[in-house]
């Protein structure tokens, strides 16, 4: 994806907003949040620090926009945006846990300000990762046209996904699997669904929801970033066999699910288990955080395969044959 000047610049507006509004909350106090904080972690001046990275960060890769600053200063410049960009999604992780809240509990105290609070920070660390991969563009030296780097990138989306892609999908499966043998469990148990949902309100239907939207999001979606069905509509799709998949209708959920799942429990989750925040039976927690931590790696690797895999066709390729 080629990123020009204004979006860089629009992208260090974005990140010089969201450092404004949280020094003043760093001076001046910050508003409600829901549960009391805008992330898991520390709040107060880190995500002003973030936003000083993120803010400059662009600010430099606007400023490079269109001049010669070397492969070095690409690979720099790509390698000082993806840190800065994946911090601020680290801090903002609890964007996708606020939305899922939001839907299935409705608003409350606090939840409006933490949707906008992280959200403003989720889509400020998308900005600087998008801007760390046209600077990695830009080193490698991509066609112009595609962004490909041909004789290394698949050529089309009937290519075979290649086999480390196969291994992050059915990772994501295997992580999944994990997870459900505890709902199961606790199912067998009595012990789903448990009393404080039930005592929230929590309606059954929303409980059967969520869980089929998590079995799709554990089966269907990491499958179909690997297999040629999830690129090309199959025979038995009707109509629409032989056509392109819509990229975003499967890559957009990857994406999502993957990062949440591995920011969440791979990097909260799991710093909140070592630190001794919380506690319980130690297999059913391992199962649970690892089966989470190994399912969102997993969608992420593989939707690294399906992002290249899925790439429009080379103009000048085209051009070419004909």
């Amino acid at each position: 994806m080629k990123v020009d000047g204004r979006l860089r610049f629009a992208a260090a507006a974005w990140q010089l907003a969201y450092l404004a509004v949280h020094t003043w909350w760093a001076l001046g106090g910050a508003p409600r949040f829901l549960n009391g904080r805008e992330s898991y972690f520390a709040g107060g001046w880190v995500p002003v620090i973030l936003g000083v990275l993120a803010a400059a960060g662009c600010l430099l890769g606007a400023a490079a926009a269109g001049r010669e600053v070397g492969d070095i200063g690409h690979w720099l410049l790509a390698g000082f945006n993806a840190g800065a960009g994946a911090a601020l999604c680290v801090y903002s992780f609890l964007f996708p846990v606020i939305v899922v809240s939001l839907l299935f509990e409705g608003p409350q105290p606090g939840s409006v300000t933490s949707l906008l609070a992280t959200g403003a920070g989720a889509v400020g660390g998308v900005l600087c990762l998008v801007i760390a991969a046209d600077e990695r563009r830009l080193a490698v030296h991509t066609c112009a046209s595609c962004g490909r780097v041909h004789g290394r990138s698949p050529e089309s989306r009937a290519e075979p996904a290649p086999g480390w892609a196969f291994g992050g999908a059915y990772l994501a499966v295997t992580g999944y699997a994990a997870r459900m043998s505890v709902w199961l469990s606790d199912t067998i148990a009595g012990r789903w669904p448990s009393a404080e949902a039930l005592a929230s309100g929590l309606s059954w239907t929303a409980m059967v929801v969520f869980l089929v939207l998590m079995s799709l999001a554990g089966t269907l979606l990491p499958l179909a970033l690997v297999h040629r069905w999830g690129r090309i509509w199959p025979s038995w799709s009707g109509p629409l066999r032989g056509r392109a998949v819509p990229r975003w209708l499967v890559l957009g959920p990857g994406l999502f699910v993957g990062a949440s799942l591995t920011a969440y429990f791979g990097i909260a989750g799991m710093t909140a288990w070592i630190r001794g925040e919380f506690g319980g039976p130690f297999l059913p927690l391992l199962l649970e955080m690892g089966g989470y931590t190994l399912w969102g790696v997993g969608l992420l690797v593989a939707a690294v395969s399906y992002l290249a895999s899925t790439r429009p066709p080379c103009r000048r390729t085209v051009t070419s044959r004909g």
